[in-house]
């Protein structure tokens, strides 16, 4: 059985995922704030009667919470493949964007995959098809439209993690890739753009619509699988033709 952590499950690209790999025989470990809507994920999973579920509570931001959750990760057997798809966005003007928002920002977006990373190594190396994923951002290959510079910034740094971090940990047979989505139907979007926000976005994307959260996982699925097994350090563009 494959054991897949997935941080930032309960929403968006997460959740996405969690569903696509509940088709497999997984034990799926998901992080989120909520314990009703990891208990939900729970209910969803227990449905397939093939695939399990263990949700850990965990806001970020709370030292005993975080240091719980690397605790409970590092018991398992083996990891097959990290997902760090939690992160945070802001719209704030550079001239209004304090420090405080700064750090916190680049805290979850680039701070924890690092933490995620490095404390997991040891259960990686016990898996035969070892990797990490992490989730940039089309802002990250380019700029963002409607978000601000700090989470320009954190998205970019994680390409350079995760190019690092293949060279670096390839020595472990643990490949690192990455998937940087265009604008996608999540909740984190709806916050950011408006209805004609949408809109005059969709003119300029080549495919004429936003990405699904259900098409990002899929190529999530595919880094994780024995199919992608020479693909390491790589970038993936899932933007609708937006480069």
């Amino acid at each position: 059985m494959k054991t897949i952590v997935i941080t930032g499950a309960t929403s968006g690209i997460g959740l996405a995922c969690v569903k696509k790999f509940i088709k497999d025989d997984c034990l799926i470990v998901g992080t989120g704030r909520s314990i009703m809507r990891l208990n939900y994920i729970n209910k969803i999973v227990s449905k397939t009667k093939k695939s399990k579920f263990i949700g850990i509570k965990c806001n970020f931001f709370n030292p005993k919470e975080l240091n719980n959750l690397i605790n409970k990760l590092k018991k398992l057997k083996k990891i097959d493949t990290l997902i760090n798809s939690a992160g945070l966005s802001a719209k704030t003007k550079v001239e209004r964007i304090n420090l405080n928002e700064w750090n916190n920002l680049m805290y979850v977006n680039v701070t924890i995959p690092f933490l995620m990373s490095k404390k997991l190594i040891k259960n990686l190396t016990k898996s035969k098809n070892a990797s990490i994923i992490n989730i940039s951002s089309i802002a990250g290959r380019l700029r963002s439209i409607s978000l601000g510079c700090h989470y320009t910034t954190s998205k970019s740094a994680l390409i350079g993690m995760t190019r690092h971090l293949a060279m670096e940990l390839s020595m472990y047979k643990i490949r690192v890739n990455c998937v940087a989505p265009s604008q996608t139907l999540t909740p984190m979007l709806k916050k950011s753009l408006t209805e004609m926000g949408k809109k005059k976005l969709v003119e300029k994307i080549p495919l004429k619509r936003l990405s699904t959260a259900d098409e990002q996982a899929e190529v999530i699925y595919f880094l994780a699988s024995k199919n992608s097994s020479y693909v390491n350090g790589a970038i993936f563009d899932v933007n609708g033709g937006q480069l």
